[in-house]
């Protein structure tokens, strides 16, 4: 039976597959956030959050089957074990995000953005904060970020819909209060 043999082909050989995954994670890694397919994406996540798992052991064993994967080495490893590695230390996985953003011009295949979460780039905290800072504008009030996540009956006051709630609250783990209070407040005086 061919059962339980299922894997993304990408309509690529499997040299070719390969070599375009290795591309794609090393991009990752370097840039720590790329744009591509939905497909291409999934296919990585896991791979990516395998190479950050070697990271976090940091042994040369580990090392060598980075340097063994990854393409452009000398930025790639030090990126890997000095920066990613100590960034997700405490966490135990999940160390990617794909975010959706729609379909391309010209085949409509449909676009995602991964990226590795908390970093300078999250996609997730510049929308929750752009959006906070628009209806902070529009409503001519200023709330602190710990007031909306304690405290049920500002949000409904407010407006905000539960989406926006829910990934504040995600992105309020991994980043101080103080510090998305003052990115908002400076959104809002962008605007």
């Amino acid at each position: 039976m061919h059962h339980g043999k299922h894997f993304r082909r990408l309509n690529r050989t499997s040299s070719h597959r390969n070599a375009l995954l290795r591309n794609l994670v090393s991009s990752l890694i370097e840039h720590g956030r790329i744009e591509t397919t939905v497909a291409k994406a999934k296919t990585i996540q896991p791979i990516a959050d395998s190479l950050v798992t070697l990271g976090k052991k940091g042994d040369v064993e580990a090392k060598k089957q980075a340097i063994a994967y990854l393409n452009s080495r000398d930025i790639t490893i030090p990126k890997l074990f000095n920066e990613l590695a100590p960034r997700f230390a405490t966490r135990p996985g999940g160390y990617t995000r794909i975010q959706r953003i729609g379909k391309r011009y010209g085949d409509n295949a449909p676009m995602a953005v991964i990226e590795y979460i908390d970093g300078p780039t999250d996609i997730k905290k510049e929308m929750v904060t752009s959006t906070l800072a628009k209806v902070f504008a529009n409503k001519q009030t200023t709330v602190s970020v710990k007031e909306l996540v304690e405290n049920q009956a500002k949000i409904d006051q407010l407006g905000l819909p539960k989406s926006l709630v829910r990934n504040l609250k995600k992105v309020q783990f991994a980043n101080s209060v103080e510090s998305l209070d003052n990115l908002i407040q400076k959104k809002a005086g962008n605007l």
